[in-house]
């Protein structure tokens, strides 16, 4: 919801923009004038080499769990002793993952080198959250193993830089029916791989994953995770999705099926993904229930492979952040899960990425980054900038003229429309062209607002002073209340730049009333972008101020 109303926002400054030289023109007042056209593995310890096992030499690398002639030992799946449902324990370098043997589910997902805002470990797994559920789907039953009781063959995995490990859990479903969940942890990577190899099974039966419940809420307040969360699928070459924003709304999309290259939940910075790497024609269904401030939405997924009396089916699952190069290396377009926006804005995001993360090597605070990315851009823009400003006067020693026309042809406005137009073009002015240097900034700012508020390396980024998370409003507490302070700070140069500006004093309310507005409209935004747009205003003032020198007038003429 919180996007709709910023997509209508900006919708509607450019629809201000692009008719304010009709109104000028209406208003008499002085239109703008033209402008120039491998990962190596240690040894883990593991059990006695088991005969026929399907976990033997898996892999969790960027390519999941590898395909190999494992297939024929599916009917040969040796039980493990079942005891007390019990959790247990892997720890690598980025994640600490809690699985119950219960189920064999995952029941939490920390990340490492992630805080949430109270300081705390990120958590992927919601409250009561089950991850990678199992079941058997029958043409009038589904057999749900959530609540079976795995054996397992080793009670935790502690992984160092380098290392791999495998955790394999064995039930008996039924008489004769076995189900193996083998899990291939690497310690350099976000997820593991995993295999699932099952026995004694109908010809009609299906497999099917399940993860229910979400993602946890990561951020200091729930909004932002409401506002991102949503459940996904690229299948059949598409993106498909499920996003609810009501909290008593439910959406199911599905089931269908066809060619799946991944499917996850997602919240604002976090992704939980899971791709196949066995070939065949999956079923998929995404299923999404509207949360609140304290409980998180409701996403989840379930995938289906029909099954065989035995066989395997082999997937990666991506447990991370929503980090660009991260995604790409699954090799799956997962990093279709970002949202950058519109398809000529999402290139422009991208390519803003890059350079954000090659100047970080150099300028490690992304708020210096962004002060000289508004130097580079004011750079770049400047000789439009000085056009507008040259021909903004030459407009306003139209004005004579213009009002000659008005005053001749007011009650035939089709005439005074042509010979206005013909003014314009004898004297070289577009009326247009005074909002050029804006519009063609417009693709930059939209994917500046991607930027700093959908991806995750600026995520909690701290630049100066007050402002110590680039990707929220920032906030500096008077008097035991919270304010926004960049907003008014932008408010007072957009106000200062247009007193400089327009001297026609038909204007006099524009110069008062716009700051006002922008400042409304920013007021909920990342203060990486009103930082941005702050310190361009500040630079088109410093550029007024030169060109003012230099034609002999005040500084603040």
């Amino acid at each position: 919801m919180e996007d709709k109303r910023t997509l209508l926002a900006f919708v509607a400054i450019g629809v201000v923009l692009l008719l304010m030289p009709y109104y000028y023109e209406w208003a008499g007042l002085a239109p703008k004038a033209p402008a120039p056209e491998a990962r190596t593995e240690a040894p883990a310890t593991s059990p006695e080499d088991e005969q026929g096992r399907l976990a033997d030499g898996a892999s969790g690398g960027d390519s999941g769990a590898e395909s190999g002639s494992r297939g024929a030992v599916a009917s040969e799946i040796p039980p493990l002793e079942v005891g007390q449902a019990h959790d247990i324990v892997v720890t690598t370098p980025l994640q600490r993952m809690t699985f119950s043997t219960e189920g064999g589910v995952m029941t939490s997902c920390r990340l490492m080198a992630y805080r949430r805002g109270d300081g705390s470990e990120v958590d992927l797994v919601a409250l009561g959250g089950r991850g990678l559920t199992l079941a058997i789907r029958r043409i009038n039953e589904v057999q749900d193993l959530g609540e079976v009781v795995f054996g397992v063959d080793r009670e935790g995995l502690e992984l160092e830089a380098g290392q791999s490990g495998t955790i394999r859990f064995v039930a008996q479903v039924a008489e004769g029916v076995l189900v193996e969940k083998v899990l291939s942890f690497s310690a350099d990577q976000y997820g593991f791989g995993m295999e699932v190899a099952y026995r004694g099974l109908d010809p009609d039966a299906e497999i099917a994953v399940r993860w229910e419940r979400g993602l946890a809420f990561t951020e200091a307040t729930g909004a932002p995770d409401l506002a991102e969360s949503r459940a996904l699928a690229f299948f059949n070459d598409e993106l498909s999705s499920v996003q609810v924003e009501d909290s008593d709304e439910e959406e199911t999309w599905g089931p269908y099926k066809g060619e799946l290259r991944w499917v996850g939940v997602r919240s604002k910075y976090f992704l939980s993904a899971l791709i196949p790497r066995t070939a065949g024609i999956h079923r998929v269904t995404l299923h999404g229930r509207g949360g609140t401030q304290d409980r998180a939405a409701d996403y989840s997924y379930e995938i289906g492979l029909r099954a065989e009396a035995a066989g395997q089916w082999q997937g990666t699952v991506y447990l991370g952040p929503l980090e660009y190069d991260n995604l790409v290396r699954q090799g799956v377009e997962l990093e279709q899960a970002i949202d950058f926006g519109w398809p000529v804005v999402k290139q422009v995001s991208k390519l803003l990425l890059v350079i954000f993360k090659a100047a970080y090597e150099y300028v490690p605070n992304y708020g210096w980054i962004i002060v000289l990315f508004a130097v580079a851009i004011k750079i770049l823009v400047s000789p439009l900038t000085h056009k507008t400003n040259e021909s903004t006067a030459k407009m306003q020693e139209l004005q004579p003229k213009i009002a000659a026309l008005k005053e001749k042809y007011k009650n035939d406005s089709q005439r005074l429309s042509r010979e206005t137009m013909k003014l314009y073009k004898e004297e070289g002015v577009n009326p247009l062209g005074g909002c050029l240097p804006l519009l063609l900034q417009m693709p930059v700012f939209f994917a500046l607002y991607n930027l700093f508020g959908r991806t995750i390396e600026l995520r909690q980024a701290p630049f100066a002073l007050w402002i110590t998370d680039l990707s929220v409003p920032d906030e500096l507490r008077l008097a035991g209340f919270g304010v926004h302070v960049l907003p008014f700070l932008m408010g007072a140069s957009m106000w200062l730049q247009q007193k400089m500006t327009m001297k026609d004093p038909k204007q006099a309310m524009l110069v008062y009333l716009m700051p006002v507005v922008m400042i409304f409209i920013f007021w909920q935004m990342t203060s990486g972008l009103v930082l941005y747009w702050t310190v361009f205003n500040v630079l088109t003032i410093g550029q007024q101020v030169v060109v003012n020198l230099i034609k002999g007038k005040p500084a603040f003429a």
